[in-house]
């Protein structure tokens, strides 16, 4: 269940970066959202127009902005182990197996309590089987599981997502889509997703942040209110994607 108090504030946000030294780039123009806890909110845009700049900034990955990002009232300029982040490309150690790419991210506990965290990760990400396989030997499905197990070991109240299924085939990327609703099931997240899927985004979100071309504003922001067992074929999930693609039709 969500509480619908007020957990994320994102208010009048800028960023603007200094290419070749001297000319300036807008990436984004005085965006301002709020989130519950426990929400899933997609970040829909054009490639290019400041989707990652954003979930970096709030994520404390990026400290340099005009404005403000606020999590439970507190401004927000640098990362922190109750922000898990997933990237895009799984970016796992080569020379680890699963289970140990998975621990090496893990920054308390005793070995015993880091195996059993281990070991109940990849359970919920449904690695069980894998923990003794190399990179090399995963699928991309199996890889961006690590990378999502990675992610939530330390235990994140909120997990920022760039584009996580971005690289995958259709059936994988529907499979993992139903793996990031059970975490949410079990853990009670608070999640971030980039996308430029407009069905994965109805399929997943509690609100969809449109934004425009760069830089960046919010054009819509719209509510899915389709409850928790959606079907991508029902007139009404249907309806929500239109709401959505009409942004992006050529005019």
């Amino acid at each position: 269940m969500i509480n619908s108090e007020t957990y994320i504030k994102v208010n009048n946000l800028r960023k603007n970066y200094i290419q070749n030294s001297k000319e300036e780039l807008s990436v984004l123009d005085d965006i301002s959202f709020e989130v519950s806890k426990g929400e899933v909110i997609c970040i829909i845009g054009s490639s290019g127009c400041g989707k990652s700049t954003l979930l970096r900034t709030m994520a404390g990955l990026d400290a340099e902005y005009d404005g403000e990002v606020l999590i439970e009232d507190k401004l927000i300029k640098a990362p922190d182990k109750k922000r898990g982040f997933v990237y895009q490309e799984a970016r796992l150690f080569p020379w680890l197996t699963v289970e140990d790419n998975i621990k090496f991210v893990i920054n308390d506990g005793t070995e015993d309590e880091k195996d059993q965290r281990v070991k109940n990760i990849i359970s919920l990400v449904d690695l069980d089987g894998a923990q003794k396989m190399y990179p090399k030997e995963l699928s991309g499905g199996m890889a961006q599981r690590v990378n999502i197990a990675r992610a939530l070991v330390n235990g994140p109240e909120i997990l920022f997502l760039d584009e996580p299924f971005g690289a995958l085939d259709a059936l994988t990327r529907m499979q993992l889509q139903n793996e990031l609703l059970k975490v949410r099931r079990e853990l009670k997240n608070t999640m971030l997703l980039v996308t430029h899927d407009i069905d994965e985004a109805v399929y997943l979100a509690d609100k969809i942040i449109v934004l425009g071309n760069r830089p960046a504003k919010i054009l819509d922001i719209i509510s899915v209110d389709l409850g928790t067992e959606r079907d991508r074929t029902s007139v009404e999930f249907l309806e929500v994607k239109k709401k959505v693609f009409k942004y992006f039709e050529e005019k």
